[in-house]
């Protein structure tokens, strides 16, 4: 056929029929590729006679693709006017044969145009068919379609339910992209020319030109759900997110009209997301992220752009080819559906056996973190059960304290105030009774004086209780005269009218390193005792060296003793054995002096039966003198 170019479009039949073959093209020996053309082109070529042997009917010309605008043959009748018959995407569907295909009937041995404009790509091809052929071609055309829109509706129903289930953003990107790619199927064939109603023929010509800018966007929109989202590819992803954005807007160029002249843009960024794809994969698996899911979308990927070059060079006219194109790219679409949901649902088994993996470790880590949960729980309870133990310790202590400060407070009463009142007592005699004699002077003088003595050993043994009680008490050791430390504790049987005083001091060291003013009132209280709880007769008190080496000082009397059961308990604080109501002291002096003397290393003992005295031992060990000199 001699193919014809149009540029304004008012050539007729008759114009283009005379019009010698050296003002055509060459004469063409394949399909019309002509690429995106604005003008009209018209086609020539003769319509072979039947053979004789062949039965007498018509032949037919049955010609694709389906979205051109307007195809319209003219043939010469009997009568020499030319017979005009119509087909493309912009007739009424009134005015066409009822199948999708260009259906031309041709009167065999006669000269036959063909004109074709369209704001698509200028493409055509035909056969030349007779009766028989004809339907058996159409027949297994259909055949063809129906599996392969049987094969992307089965696609397309498991892609949907999974995104429905799933609800993934790679699931619902790729269930967009194949419904798209479906779409575009049906109306490249020519089914929405086929079945769209006459009014709406302006949007079912439109509906490739749309197609074609959407499919690009769904595919980049894909891509970046699929390989870039939450990645550090962010420039891939903004160039992603502009692809869609240019593809968006190009859709709107065909219903404008000047779809022509960008429809190289859907062209270029479907080769463009390709080759992103691709380099996101090969990045990927040189990581050895996912291995399985991004090596299908690489064979995805790399399949598309290896099927999508030829068609885009064929469909720009740059090469001439004597094959249906629309077909490689049906067959592609659905190799490449089929792969890109493999990949998706591969990549979802991965995140899920890595989800499970981290739940068994999370499992593992809960476990562990119960366990040492519940072993901290134990220790705390353990903890505030010792604290709660403690705590009532010191409850009960601080009650047994007030108790024993109660006791003190009015013991201490109670002692204080006799020695006041035998002070207060001779100072009124004096006054009211004053006596020229000297001796009754001096007996008054004597009781105040052991009565400001006893005040002096409760002070003593009160402050020095304190003393003891403080952590930081340290003894202050020097060399001390024991003589010196007898006498002072003797002076109270001297002032006592009812005993006489036996000191025995040969046997003792001249001097003894310790803290002179705790042995004294140790000694005092030891003293004190006896002149106290004694009955009227001797006191002996003596000092001598051990065999252990430490200073021995006695204090016995004659008085009626005490059972084993007092001596046992003494020396407790507050203790006053079992004399009560005759007692004069208030249970601190014998614990007070035992302090004192294991303080110093010592001890207090006792020994006594009843009716037969007392005789208590005070022992201390000599001091270290420390370097300062006290």
């Amino acid at each position: 056929m001699d193919r014809l170019d149009d540029p304004s479009g008012n050539l007729g039949p008759e114009a283009i029929s005379t019009t010698p073959a050296e003002g055509a093209k060459a004469n063409l020996q394949a399909p019309l590729s002509a690429g995106y053309l604005r003008h009209t082109v018209w086609l020539r070529f003769k319509v072979p006679a039947l053979p004789p042997e062949h039965e007498p009917g018509d032949l037919w010309l049955l010609a694709q693709p389906t979205y051109l605008d307007f195809v319209t043959l003219y043939q010469k009748g009997s009568d020499g006017a030319w017979r005009i018959q119509e087909s493309g995407d912009l007739v009424p569907t009134d005015r066409k044969p009822g199948v999708r295909q260009h259906l031309f009937r041709l009167t065999p041995g006669r000269e036959a145009l063909i004109r074709i404009h369209t704001t698509s790509a200028t493409q055509f091809q035909a056969d030349i068919l007779d009766t028989h052929a004809l339907a058996t071609t159409l027949a297994s055309a259909e055949r063809l379609m129906g599996l392969y829109f049987g094969a992307m509706s089965a696609l397309l129903v498991g892609i949907w339910a999974a995104t429905i289930i799933f609800r993934t953003r790679a699931l619902f990107s790729l269930a967009v992209l194949v419904t798209a790619s479906a779409i575009h199927v049906f109306n490249v064939r020519g089914y929405s020319s086929l079945w769209t109603p006459p009014d709406f023929s302006f949007w079912d010509s439109n509906a490739v030109s749309i197609g074609a800018f959407l499919l690009p966007a769904a595919l980049a929109w894909q891509i970046k759900e699929q390989l870039t989202r939450h990645t550090p590819y962010q420039w891939t992803d903004r160039f992603l997110t502009l692809l869609i954005g240019v593809n968006v807007l190009g859709a709107f160029s065909g219903p404008l009209g000047f779809y022509p002249d960008v429809a190289w843009v859907n062209l270029i960024s479907l080769l463009a997301s390709d080759i992103a794809g691709i380099s996101l994969c090969c990045l990927a698996l040189r990581r050895r992220d996912r291995i399985g899911p991004h090596v299908l979308l690489l064979l995805a990927y790399g399949l598309h752009c290896l099927c999508g070059v030829p068609i885009a060079i064929l469909m720009t006219g740059q090469i001439q080819w004597n094959v249906d194109a629309t077909w490689i790219w049906q067959l592609e679409a659905i190799a490449f559906t089929a792969l890109l949901a493999s990949a998706v649902f591969v990549g979802m088994v991965t995140r899920y056996r890595r989800a499970q993996h981290a739940k068994d470790q999370a499992i593992e880590r809960l476990a562990l973190s119960e366990q040492s949960l519940e072993e901290r729980i134990l220790q705390r309870t353990t903890e505030l059960s010792a604290a709660q133990v403690a705590l009532a310790t010191s409850l009960e202590s601080e009650r047994a304290l007030r108790d024993e400060q109660r006791q003190f407070f009015h013991m201490i009463s109670h002692e204080f105030r006799t020695p006041l009142t035998v002070i207060d007592s001779a100072a009124a005699e004096q006054q009211s009774f004053p006596s020229a004699e000297l001796q009754p002077q001096v007996d008054r003088a004597v009781q105040i004086r052991r009565a400001s003595r006893r005040l002096t050993a409760l002070v003593d043994s009160c402050l020095i209780n304190e003393r003891l009680d403080h952590s930081g008490l340290a003894l202050q050791a020097s060399p001390v005269k024991v003589i010196d430390l007898l006498h002072h504790a003797a002076q109270l049987v001297h002032w006592s009218p009812r005993h006489r005083l036996q000191l025995f001091t040969d046997s003792a060291p001249p001097e003894w390193v310790c803290d002179a003013t705790l042995v004294h009132i140790a000694l005092s209280n030891l003293v004190d005792n006896a002149v106290k709880y004694a009955t009227a007769g001797e006191i002996f008190i003596a000092a001598q060296k051990g065999k252990t080496g430490l200073l021995e000082i006695s204090v016995a009397d004659e008085g009626s003793g005490m059972s084993l059961d007092v001596m046992n308990r003494i020396f407790e604080q507050f203790e006053r054995g079992d004399r009560t109501d005759q007692s004069k002291g208030f249970g601190l002096g014998l614990w007070v002096a035992r302090r004192i003397a294991r303080l110093h290393g010592g001890d207090i003992t006792v020994q006594s039966s009843e009716g037969l005295g007392a005789c208590f031992t005070l022992t201390l060990a000599s001091q270290r003198i420390s370097p300062s000199g006290r």
